[in-house]
């Protein structure tokens, strides 16, 4: 069976000629198939040879999106090589562990965050989220600290293995997004372990501070709408003649605040 070909039109461009068989007897050319995110193409969970021609240019939209989100995000904040934060626009995003390069990142939106989780060697340190306060914070006392709070109470190892952070989103195809600080064996008494750990903290600290934002937000736009009830309620009563004017006046002044 031929998966590859040289003279099939490519069914996205028309222009080039095809060299990847899709569902349908369809071809896509090399080019249009790099221009699809892949992160969709994996969420559909098909082999090429069965996805068509409104998955890749489903995958092609979500890409150029993507790519129009980076070229928009300025960063006001970031930690070392691991995430960027566009405070103005409320978007983050988590960067490639090549170099801390953004070019493949995907932006999120605060409000996106659900909670997240640092892990130590597959072990819970420290965790947080959206109306969760940030359990394992304390340990986060500077870089001895930390290292002194996490192995105080179970046998110290010399080596830490894997220390990564994931953040769980508002994804239904993608919900994971994972930090990785530490991904190969590094001493614990070390300089880099002591730096990855604070960078670790930092991100934890940046991303419960962004999930207490969105907290009080939700918080207010409730009281506001709570408000705008009662203010409803007491109209319908100075309109029916069960109080007066002056009444509504003064009830409405105190629940705006004025």
């Amino acid at each position: 069976m031929v998966f590859f070909s040289t003279k099939e039109e490519c069914a996205i461009c028309e222009n080039e000629t095809g060299k990847r068989k899709i569902a349908d007897n369809k071809w896509v050319c090399s080019s249009c198939f790099k221009k699809a995110d892949n992160k969709k193409l994996e969420s559909l969970n098909k082999p090429v040879k069965k996805l068509t021609v409104e998955d890749i240019k489903a995958a092609i939209e979500v890409k150029k999106a993507n790519d129009n989100e980076l070229a928009n995000f300025n960063p006001t904040k970031k930690i070392d090589t691991f995430m960027e934060f566009d405070d103005n626009q409320q978007k983050w995003l988590v960067l490639s562990s090549f170099l801390g390069k953004r070019n493949k990142s995907t932006v999120y939106n605060y409000s996106d965050i659900i909670d997240f989780e640092l892990l130590e060697d597959g072990e819970s340190v420290a965790s947080g989220g959206l109306g969760r306060a940030l359990v394992g914070g304390a340990l986060f006392g500077g870089a001895g600290a930390v290292v002194g709070a996490v192995t105080g109470k179970k046998k110290t190892k010399g080596v830490c293995n894997s220390l990564k952070l994931i953040i769980t989103v508002n994804d239904f195809n993608n919900p994971t997004v994972y930090v990785n600080f530490i991904e190969s064996p590094t001493k614990r008494d070390g300089f880099v372990f002591k730096e990855m750990y604070q960078s670790a903290q930092e991100c934890l600290s940046t991303l419960q501070l962004i999930c207490d934002r969105q907290k009080n937000n939700s918080r207010q736009i409730e009281n506001k709408t709570s408000d705008a009830d009662e203010i409803k309620k007491f109209k319908e009563l100075l309109d029916e003649g069960i109080i007066t004017q002056e009444e509504f006046d003064t009830k409405k002044k105190e629940l705006l605040g004025l």
